[in-house]
């Protein structure tokens, strides 16, 4: 399945609802698509929010795969920004002490089976993969 949104600003909601109605997750069990969903939800809002500069709307391409597997691709041609690159947040410090950001990601790179960056073409591409059930059951 692939899905393309342009404009993007202001959109993110409507995009995660697109990906989340697809029928590659939309056939997963309640469990990997809640885990598919905060996933999404993290990587939608980074680039909806900060991939382009101020007054510029964009583009961002969905590409979603299932075989014993969900592969989804996030193509966008915002600035170059490799989201694995950022420190790890230190989830031992108080709340009111840690560093604004970064978090989202980690629990990303936590909750997924696999998940790459490139940059490539002018393009940012964030892949994620998560192992899944084979259909939707009661969980």
């Amino acid at each position: 399945m692939k899905l393309h949104f342009q404009p993007i600003k202001g959109r993110a909601r409507e995009i995660l609802k697109a990906i989340l109605q697809t029928p590659e997750l939309a056939s997963c069990s309640l469990k990997d698509v809640m885990v598919l969903r905060l996933a999404c939800e993290e990587v939608v809002m980074n680039i909806t929010s900060y991939a382009y500069p101020e007054g510029f709307d964009g583009y961002l391409d969905v590409e979603i795969q299932k075989t014993d597997r969900i592969v989804i691709r996030f193509i966008d041609g915002g600035k170059p920004f490799n989201p694995l690159n950022q420190p790890t947040p230190d989830t031992n410090m108080p709340w009111k002490r840690r560093r604004i950001g970064g978090l989202g990601i980690f629990l990303v790179t936590k909750k997924m089976d696999d998940i790459h960056y490139v940059y490539e073409d002018n393009k940012n591409i964030l892949t994620i993969e998560k192992v899944i059930k084979n259909v939707r059951d009661k969980d």
